[in-house]
C-alpha cells in the first residue's frame, strides 16, 4: 500500500467479526474449554463472546481433571451451558452435588453423561438425571459406591431407552433392582456389572430373556455365575458380540464354547477332552422354549 493511503483494517478486532454466523460457526468448534476460558480472561467482551458460545456447546469432557479451583470453572459452565449432550465427568474428585445438579438440571439434553469414580457426590446428583433427561441413552457410574437401590429403581421407572449401562464395582444394588431394570430396558446393547456381587445365574437368564439386542458384556469377576448362566446368553442372545468373563472361576468352557466363532471372549479357549457334545446344563424350560 502506498504512503497516506488509509488502512481500512484500523480499529478492527475479532470480535467485529460477525459472531453467529463465522466466529460461532468457525472458530469456536476449534478452541478447548482451555482456550475458552483463557480468552474470556481476555475483556469484558471476550467474555461476552463466551459465555453466549457456551450456550452452543454440546460435549464437555473433564474426565481425571482435577486441577486446582476447577468447580469455579464449571460453576461458569453451568451457568452458561444449555445443549450440552455429552458430559464425561469420570475421575473428578472435586465434583459434589451442591455444583453438579444446577449444571443438570439447566441441561436437559443430555443423552449420555460418565460419572464414573465420582466419590464424593451421592445420589442426590441422579434425581435431575432420572426426571429431566429423557433422551439419556448412555449412563456409567463405575464404582459410584453411593448407587442406591432406590436410584436404580427410579431410573428404571422414568427411563427405558438407555442402550449403555455401567454399574461395575456398585456393591449396594441387589439382584431384583438389576433384573427389573433389565424388563424395562429392552434396548439395552452395552451392560457392565462387573465386580457386582448380587450378579448371580438368575439375572443372567434375566439377561438373557429380556435384553435381546445385547452386544457388549462385562462380567468380571462376578464370581456366583456358573456355565448355566452363561449357556442361556449363548442360546438367547444372539446379537451378543463381546463376552468379558475373566475372574469368574465357575464359567468353564463347557458353556464358552457355545460362543466361540461369532463372540469376542477376554478368555483362551481350554480345550476339554469331552467337548465333542453339548452338554446339557439343566437350562430351565424357559429358555428352552426362548
Amino acid at each position: 500500500m502506498a504512503d497516506g493511503d488509509d488502512n481500512d483494517s484500523d480499529g478492527l478486532s475479532l470480535f467485529d467479526i460477525a459472531w453467529e454466523d463465522v466466529l460461532y460457526v468457525k472458530l469456536f468448534p476449534l478452541l478447548s474449554l482451555k482456550d475458552l476460558f483463557s480468552l474470556r480472561c481476555c475483556s469484558q467482551l471476550a467474555k461476552t463472546f463466551v459465555d453466549n458460545g457456551l450456550r452452543r456447546l454440546q460435549e464437555i469432557n473433564l474426565s481425571g481433571n482435577n486441577s486446582p479451583h476447577l468447580e469455579v470453572s464449571f460453576a461458569v459452565l453451568s451457568e452458561n451451558c444449555r445443549n450440552v449432550r455429552v458430559i464425561n465427568m469420570a475421575r473428578c474428585n472435586w465434583l459434589q452435588d451442591s455444583i453438579l445438579c444446577p449444571f443438570l438440571q439447566h441441561n436437559r439434553r443430555l443423552t449420555k453423561i460418565n460419572l464414573s469414580d465420582c466419590h464424593n457426590i451421592t445420589s442426590r446428583s441422579m434425581q435431575p438425571v432420572i426426571i429431566g433427561c429423557k433422551q439419556l441413552t448412555t449412563l456409567k457410574l463405575s464404582r459410584c459406591h453411593w448407587l442406591t437401590i432406590g436410584a436404580m429403581e427410579a431410573l428404571t421407572l422414568h427411563h427405558t431407552k438407555i442402550q449403555e449401562l455401567d454399574i461395575s464395582h456398585c456393591a449396594a444394588l441387589n439382584e431384583r433392582c438389576i433384573s427389573v431394570f433389565l424388563l424395562n430396558c429392552r434396548m439395552l446393547k452395552t451392560l457392565s456389572l462387573s465386580n457386582v456381587p448380587a450378579v448371580t445365574d438368575n439375572l443372567l437368564f434375566a439377561l438373557a430373556k429380556h435384553s435381546k439386542l445385547i452386544k457388549n458384556l462385562n462380567l468380571v469377576g462376578c464370581y456366583m455365575i456358573t456355565d448355566r448362566g452363561v449357556g442361556a446368553l449363548a442360546l438367547c442372545c444372539k446379537e451378543l458380540e463381546s463376552l468379558m468373563v475373566r475372574d469368574c472361576p465357575h464359567v468353564t468352557e463347557r458353556s464358552l464354547a457355545l460362543l466361540r466363532g461369532r463372540v469376542f471372549i477376554d478368555r483362551p479357549r481350554v480345550y476339554q477332552p469331552d467337548m465333542n457334545m453339548v452338554p446339557n446344563m439343566g437350562f430351565p424350560r424357559l429358555f428352552l422354549q426362548v
